[in-house]
């Protein structure tokens, strides 16, 4: 209640005073303006030094063209106290020309009436390869006079003989060319690669490229529907310099981690702030939004340009825009993607032979009697089931996509519907999504303007359980032995009835959980805003913005009877879980924006106040014996849970841009936020930032540098942070706590927590210098960008003792992290004729990551804190602790196998030839913790993407590359099912075991239990490998249809593809993926328990417009 009262009276009172203090001064200085009186005297007056003179007795720029008017005129009038008005009518008369004042420039045209016999000037504007271009504007310089192309790329325009075509169109260099009598005109336009017009999405508006200061990567519509991926998220992937994202499998709507610029906190979360139509989000679930709505994505890197959102930007801001109407006739666009797939990568398992001989070898190792398993006359040992085959499929995509846009210059539309549907290649695994959205502008007069957004997206999905140590649905695949069939002879489910030799171990059929257990997902989310913008004077602008964000999702699982041989479950199990979320937001802007003479500045001001409300339960019930009675309602034992909790966010921001002479850049911001996820004391922050930019290439001893077109240094410093935390982790909260009381079981309460009224904001302090380049009329352009980020106060939960008698682990703000590097983005347009283009896009980013302090334990000793235990060795693989990587890889290091002659040396460490021998670091002569050490971190230094693109006439071929490297995984299948132990499905590579006769230096000797097994189970570098990778993500080969062709099908524009999709990985790794990474924890990263697999994918799609 206190922060929802604090909330709306910082929104009004900030509101009056922002609009009145700007207001006066606005008013004040159109008071001075309109008083100004003009003086002009001298005896070699022209119009030009006239014009000259008025700038600066007006601060008002006058817009002219030279070939229209005779600036060397001489003026033999004084002038002395006359109005603007006055003044000019005197200058301009008998010269043909007259003025009209527009947003504080005079523009000099010529008059109409005065003009002389005018020429129909015609002709077809195309493209590099010959193709029309449409809508292109054609304008007769200095003048109002013009039209655009039409569906040809024609266009026809009464213009002066002598006067000069203006051609223009976004995308392309505009061009200039003179009429000289000329009555046929014909244009060809050369795409810009480096349109320094270009706008950008920042915070709360947008900025011209070429005037920003800070580091933004942008990727346009385009690039992102390039390649046919079923998420926004994943066309994003190596597109963009210092934006890490990696697919680390989950489910059929994908999961995926996103680092901008590193892992920038330690407990607390690193994804990014997502802001999707000026609305920012706290759900950031991109798979509900439709790929084919998105029209742009703007990332924010760096402080200057993301401290504008304060409190949550420390890891980055991503803007997504979607697509606005656009005025004109309605254009109904259709596409249909078509496609199938199959697991990229399979593991290779011993056949069943190997395995029996694994068997011989390991009980013969640990006195275990091998008599059945050396009858090789067995029928059992025939079996050879292929587990892999038998649970998976190939997997099919549909995707159908339909908008239409349209509308007047007042009235603009934009309406799109989708649906998909993905069939997924592990068996009981599919996903259906229905997509909808409406975006509307409206301009009422010259005054007002009115942006809305609504859309809807509903997914549902039948899941499998996966990423679980031992149980995950494709793990199971491949650890179940392979010397059991699938089904019996009446087409049921095998299963053993004895425990009994030769099936010891892991002998369960996969496919009953896979197949029966039922899993199922709906959820569904509606996001609106409407944005309105009032100009209260021309230079003078406020905006107020209203969003929500709602999602529902809802589960259903139910673990049904049966009984198949050995294996049963004699009660049934259903839950049924909700999630509901509802996120509102509500802000206001004044932006004031002003040039005079060679300046121009640009003021922001405003407030913000959101709010998040999260919602869950889940109930569990057991208890039918009957798998038609599969509802809640049917069970007779419950388990209930439920949590409800609200947070909210209280700002109050500011931005100064200003430039002089459109070479020297400033922008400063600040921002205050108030959360309610901290206490009283520490609820506020203020979070600001400064940066410059000097555009070198505008300097005199520049412009005669023949090859250079754009030269731009920007730098920049300032400060953003981090509230990604549990809500109300200040308070001490009570939980359920059941207890003894006579001889009863009761359920009590008590604190599960320890609450720090201490605790504030993570920080994150960075500073930025890059160049922004371009050559040779733009056809080759250069990003660089090098930035030092120190995250401080971070949000840690420290370990304590049990004897605290808490569950959770105490958040204190502790320590800071380091993030340095470089990122490097390069543009080329290598070839370009009538015919023939070719052009490359190519960014790679370093960044290195570095723990500078961590705070010390209760006994003063440096902190550590370990990651997740893996379950079989119970033990961690990961450690963060100062000095190095965030979840840095700590464990023993693999260093062979005893050998024969190694007996003695062995036995020191209670080990035989043949068991595993590990580096004895602290020379104790047994293995110990003192033996581990820091081996690698699960952070990549360095990852890119590199494009290129071939077009010839209707043709075009795109290739994109991704890759990453410098970083470790471990891959914990091999943990289970690379250590010669026979109990379960042993991976290929355990076929060269050590023996005496074999004397591997990789593989132990076969065993199973005893000092062999453990040391084998140890968490150790045997497991982690190399996590570099080059990826051929995408090929794309299009065909346009012929014009002659669509035109007598009514059809303006028709292309169609064919696709293919994680092709080619060249890796080390020998996991399924080497992007799979199982833990969402940031100290427990690069953990690969075989999530869901990725997948090979062809397609072919078909885009139509009428």
């Amino acid at each position: 209640m206190e922060i929802n009262q604090k909330i709306q009276r910082m929104k009004s009172i900030t509101s009056f005073k922002v609009v009145i203090i700007l207001f006066l001064l606005l008013f004040s200085q159109y008071t001075l303006l309109g008083a100004q009186t003009i003086t002009l005297s001298g005896n070699n007056l022209t119009i030009k030094s006239a014009f000259a003179e008025i700038e600066k007795q007006t601060d008002m720029s006058i817009d002219y063209d030279e070939s229209v008017i005779n600036l060397h005129q001489k003026i033999s009038t004084s002038i002395q106290g006359k109005s603007l008005e006055e003044t000019m009518n005197i200058l301009l008369k008998g010269t043909g020309c007259s003025f009209v004042v527009k947003n504080n420039h005079i523009v000099i045209s010529v008059n109409a009436k005065e003009t002389g016999k005018s020429l129909t000037v015609t002709g077809v504007i195309t493209d590099e390869h010959g193709d029309p271009v449409i809508g292109v504007n054609v304008i007769e310089k200095g003048t109002t006079n013009g039209c655009i192309s039409d569906m040809d790329g024609r266009y026809s325009l009464d213009v002066q003989p002598n006067s000069i075509l203006q051609v223009s169109y976004i995308g392309y260099i505009s061009r200039e060319i003179r009429v000289n009598n000329q009555k046929v005109i014909n244009v060809q336009l050369r795409e810009d690669t480096q349109n320094l017009e270009e706008v950008v999405v920042v915070g709360y508006g947008t900025q011209r490229r070429k005037d920003l200061t800070g580091a933004v990567s942008s990727i346009n519509a385009s690039e992102i529907q390039s390649r046919s991926v079923p998420s926004v998220a994943g066309s994003l992937q190596g597109k963009l310099s210092g934006v890490m994202i990696q697919e680390t499998g989950g489910d059929l709507t994908g999961r995926f981690q996103f680092s901008v610029r590193g892992t920038g906190s330690v407990t607390g979360s690193n994804n990014p702030l997502l802001i999707v139509d000026g609305v920012p989000l706290f759900n950031d679930d991109l798979s509900t939004l439709n790929t084919k709505d998105v029209v742009s994505i703007d990332v924010l890197k760096d402080a200057s340009a993301s401290a504008i959102y304060g409190s949550r930007a420390s890891n980055g801001v991503v803007i997504i825009t979607t697509k606005r109407g656009q005025s004109g006739k309605p254009v109904v666009s259709f596409s249909m993607d078509l496609g199938f797939e199959n697991i990229a990568k399979r593991y290779e398992v011993l056949t069943t032979d190997q395995q029996r001989l694994l068997f011989v070898e390991a009980f013969k190792n640990t006195n275990r009697n091998p008599a059945v398993y050396e009858n090789v006359n067995d029928p059992v040992w025939q079996i050879d089931t292929d587990w892999q085959k038998e649970g998976t499929r190939t997997g099919v995509r549909q995707n159908y996509n339909l908008s239409v846009q349209g509308g007047s210059e007042n009235n603009k539309y934009a309406v799109s519907g989708s649906f998909s549907r993905r069939l997924g290649t592990m068996k009981n695994s599919d996903l259906n999504e229905f997509f909808l959205r409406a975006n509307n502008d409206i301009s009422i007069g010259e005054k007002v303007k009115i942006a809305s957004s609504i859309s809807g997206a509903h997914q549902r999905q039948n899941k499998l359980s996966n990423d679980a140590w031992g149980s995950g649905a494709y793990q199971r695949l491949i650890s179940s032995h392979s010397y059991l069939p699938a089904y019996d002879e009446t087409g049921d489910f095998f299963a053993v009835s004895s425990a009994a030799d030769p099936y010891f171990g892991e002998n369960s059929n996969p496919l009953i959980n896979q197949l029966m257990n039922v899993n199922k997902e709906s959820s569904s989310r509606m996001m609106g805003s409407i944005k309105i913008d009032y100009n209260i004077l021309k230079e003078l602008t406020f905006t107020v913005n209203a969003g929500t964000d709602l999602g529902f999702i809802n589960g259903y699982q139910y673990l049904p009877v049966y009984q198949y041989g050995r294996y049963t479950r004699t009660e049934g199990s259903t839950t049924n879980t909700s999630r509901e979320t509802i996120n509102w937001v509500t802000e206001a802007t004044l932006q004031y924006s002003k040039k005079w003479g060679r300046h121009s500045l640009s003021a922001l001001i405003g407030a913000s106040a959101q709010q998040h409300v999260e919602k869950r339960t889940s109930t569990t019930g057991t208890g039918t014996i009957d798998n038609s009675l599969d509802q809640l309602s049917n069970q007779t034992n419950f388990t209930a849970t439920g949590t409800s909790v609200t947070s909210a966010l209280a700002s109050t921001f500011v931005r100064l841009n200003y430039s002089f002479n459109d070479r020297y850049l400033f922008t400063g911001t600040v921002r205050r936020d108030g959360s309610s996820k901290f206490g009283p004391d520490k609820r506020y922050g203020i979070f600001p930032s400064i940066s410059g930019a000097w555009r070198m290439s505008e300097e005199a001893f520049l412009r005669d540098v023949d090859f250079l077109t754009n030269l731009k240094l920007r730098v920049g410093y300032g400060l953003t942070g981090n509230q990604n935390i549990g809500d109300f982790a200040y308070v001490t909260r009570a939980g359920a706590s059941p207890y003894i009381w006579g001889n009863s079981m009761v359920v009590g309460n008590s604190s599960v927590n320890m609450g720090n009224p201490k605790l504030q904001w993570e920080s994150a302090q960075q500073f930025n210098v890059g160049i922004d380049a371009s050559f040779l009329d733009s056809r080759l352009s250069l990003v660089l960008d090098y930035y030092d980020k120190r995250s401080k106060d971070l949000l840690i939960q420290t370990p304590v003792p049990y004897i605290a008698a808490v569950s959770e682990n105490p958040y204190v703000n502790l320590g800071s992290v380091q993030n340095r590097g470089v990122e490097i983005g390069i543009n080329s347009n290598n070839i370009s004729t009538k015919k023939f283009s070719w052009t490359t896009g190519f960014n790679i980013s370093f960044n290195k990551n570095k723990v500078l302090d961590i705070g010390t334990n209760a006994l003063g000793e440096p902190l550590q804190i370990p990651g997740e235990n893996i379950s079989l060795p119970n033990d961690f693989a990961n450690l963060t602790k100062k000095g190095h990587p965030v979840g840095a890889f700590y464990m023993y290091q693999f260093d062979g196998i005893w050998q024969k002659n190694e007996v003695d040396e062995a036995a020191l460490f209670g080990a035989v030839p043949g068991d595993p021998k590990f580096v004895d670091r602290n020379n104790s002569k047994s293995l110990d913790t003192g033996d581990k050490d820091f081996v690698g971190s699960p952070l990549p230094t360095y990852f890119g993407g590199f494009t290129n693109t071939f077009s010839y006439g209707p043709f075009s071929l795109n290739i994109f590359f991704n890759f990453a490297g410098g970083n470790k995984i471990y891959h914990a299948m091999r943990n289970l099912n690379a250590r010669a132990v026979p109990f379960n499905q042993q991976l290929a590579e355990i076929a060269d075991f050590w023996t005496e006769n074999n004397p591997s230096n990789t593989i132990p000797r076969p065993s199973q239990g005893g000092n062999t097994t453990f040391l084998a189970t140890r968490v150790s570098t045997n497991y982690l490998e190399d996590g570099k990778y080059l990826r051929l993500k995408n090929v794309s080969l299009s065909y346009a249809l012929p014009k002659s062709l669509l035109t007598k099908l009514n059809i303006s524009d028709a292309t169609v593809s064919v696709n293919g999709a994680n092709l080619v990985t060249f890796t080390k790794y020998t996991g399924l993926d080497p992007e799979a990474s199982s833990t969402t924890s940031l100290l427990s990263g690069g953990i690969d328990y075989t999530p869901y697999p990725s997948t090979r994918f062809y397609s072919f799609s078909l885009q139509l417009s009428f």
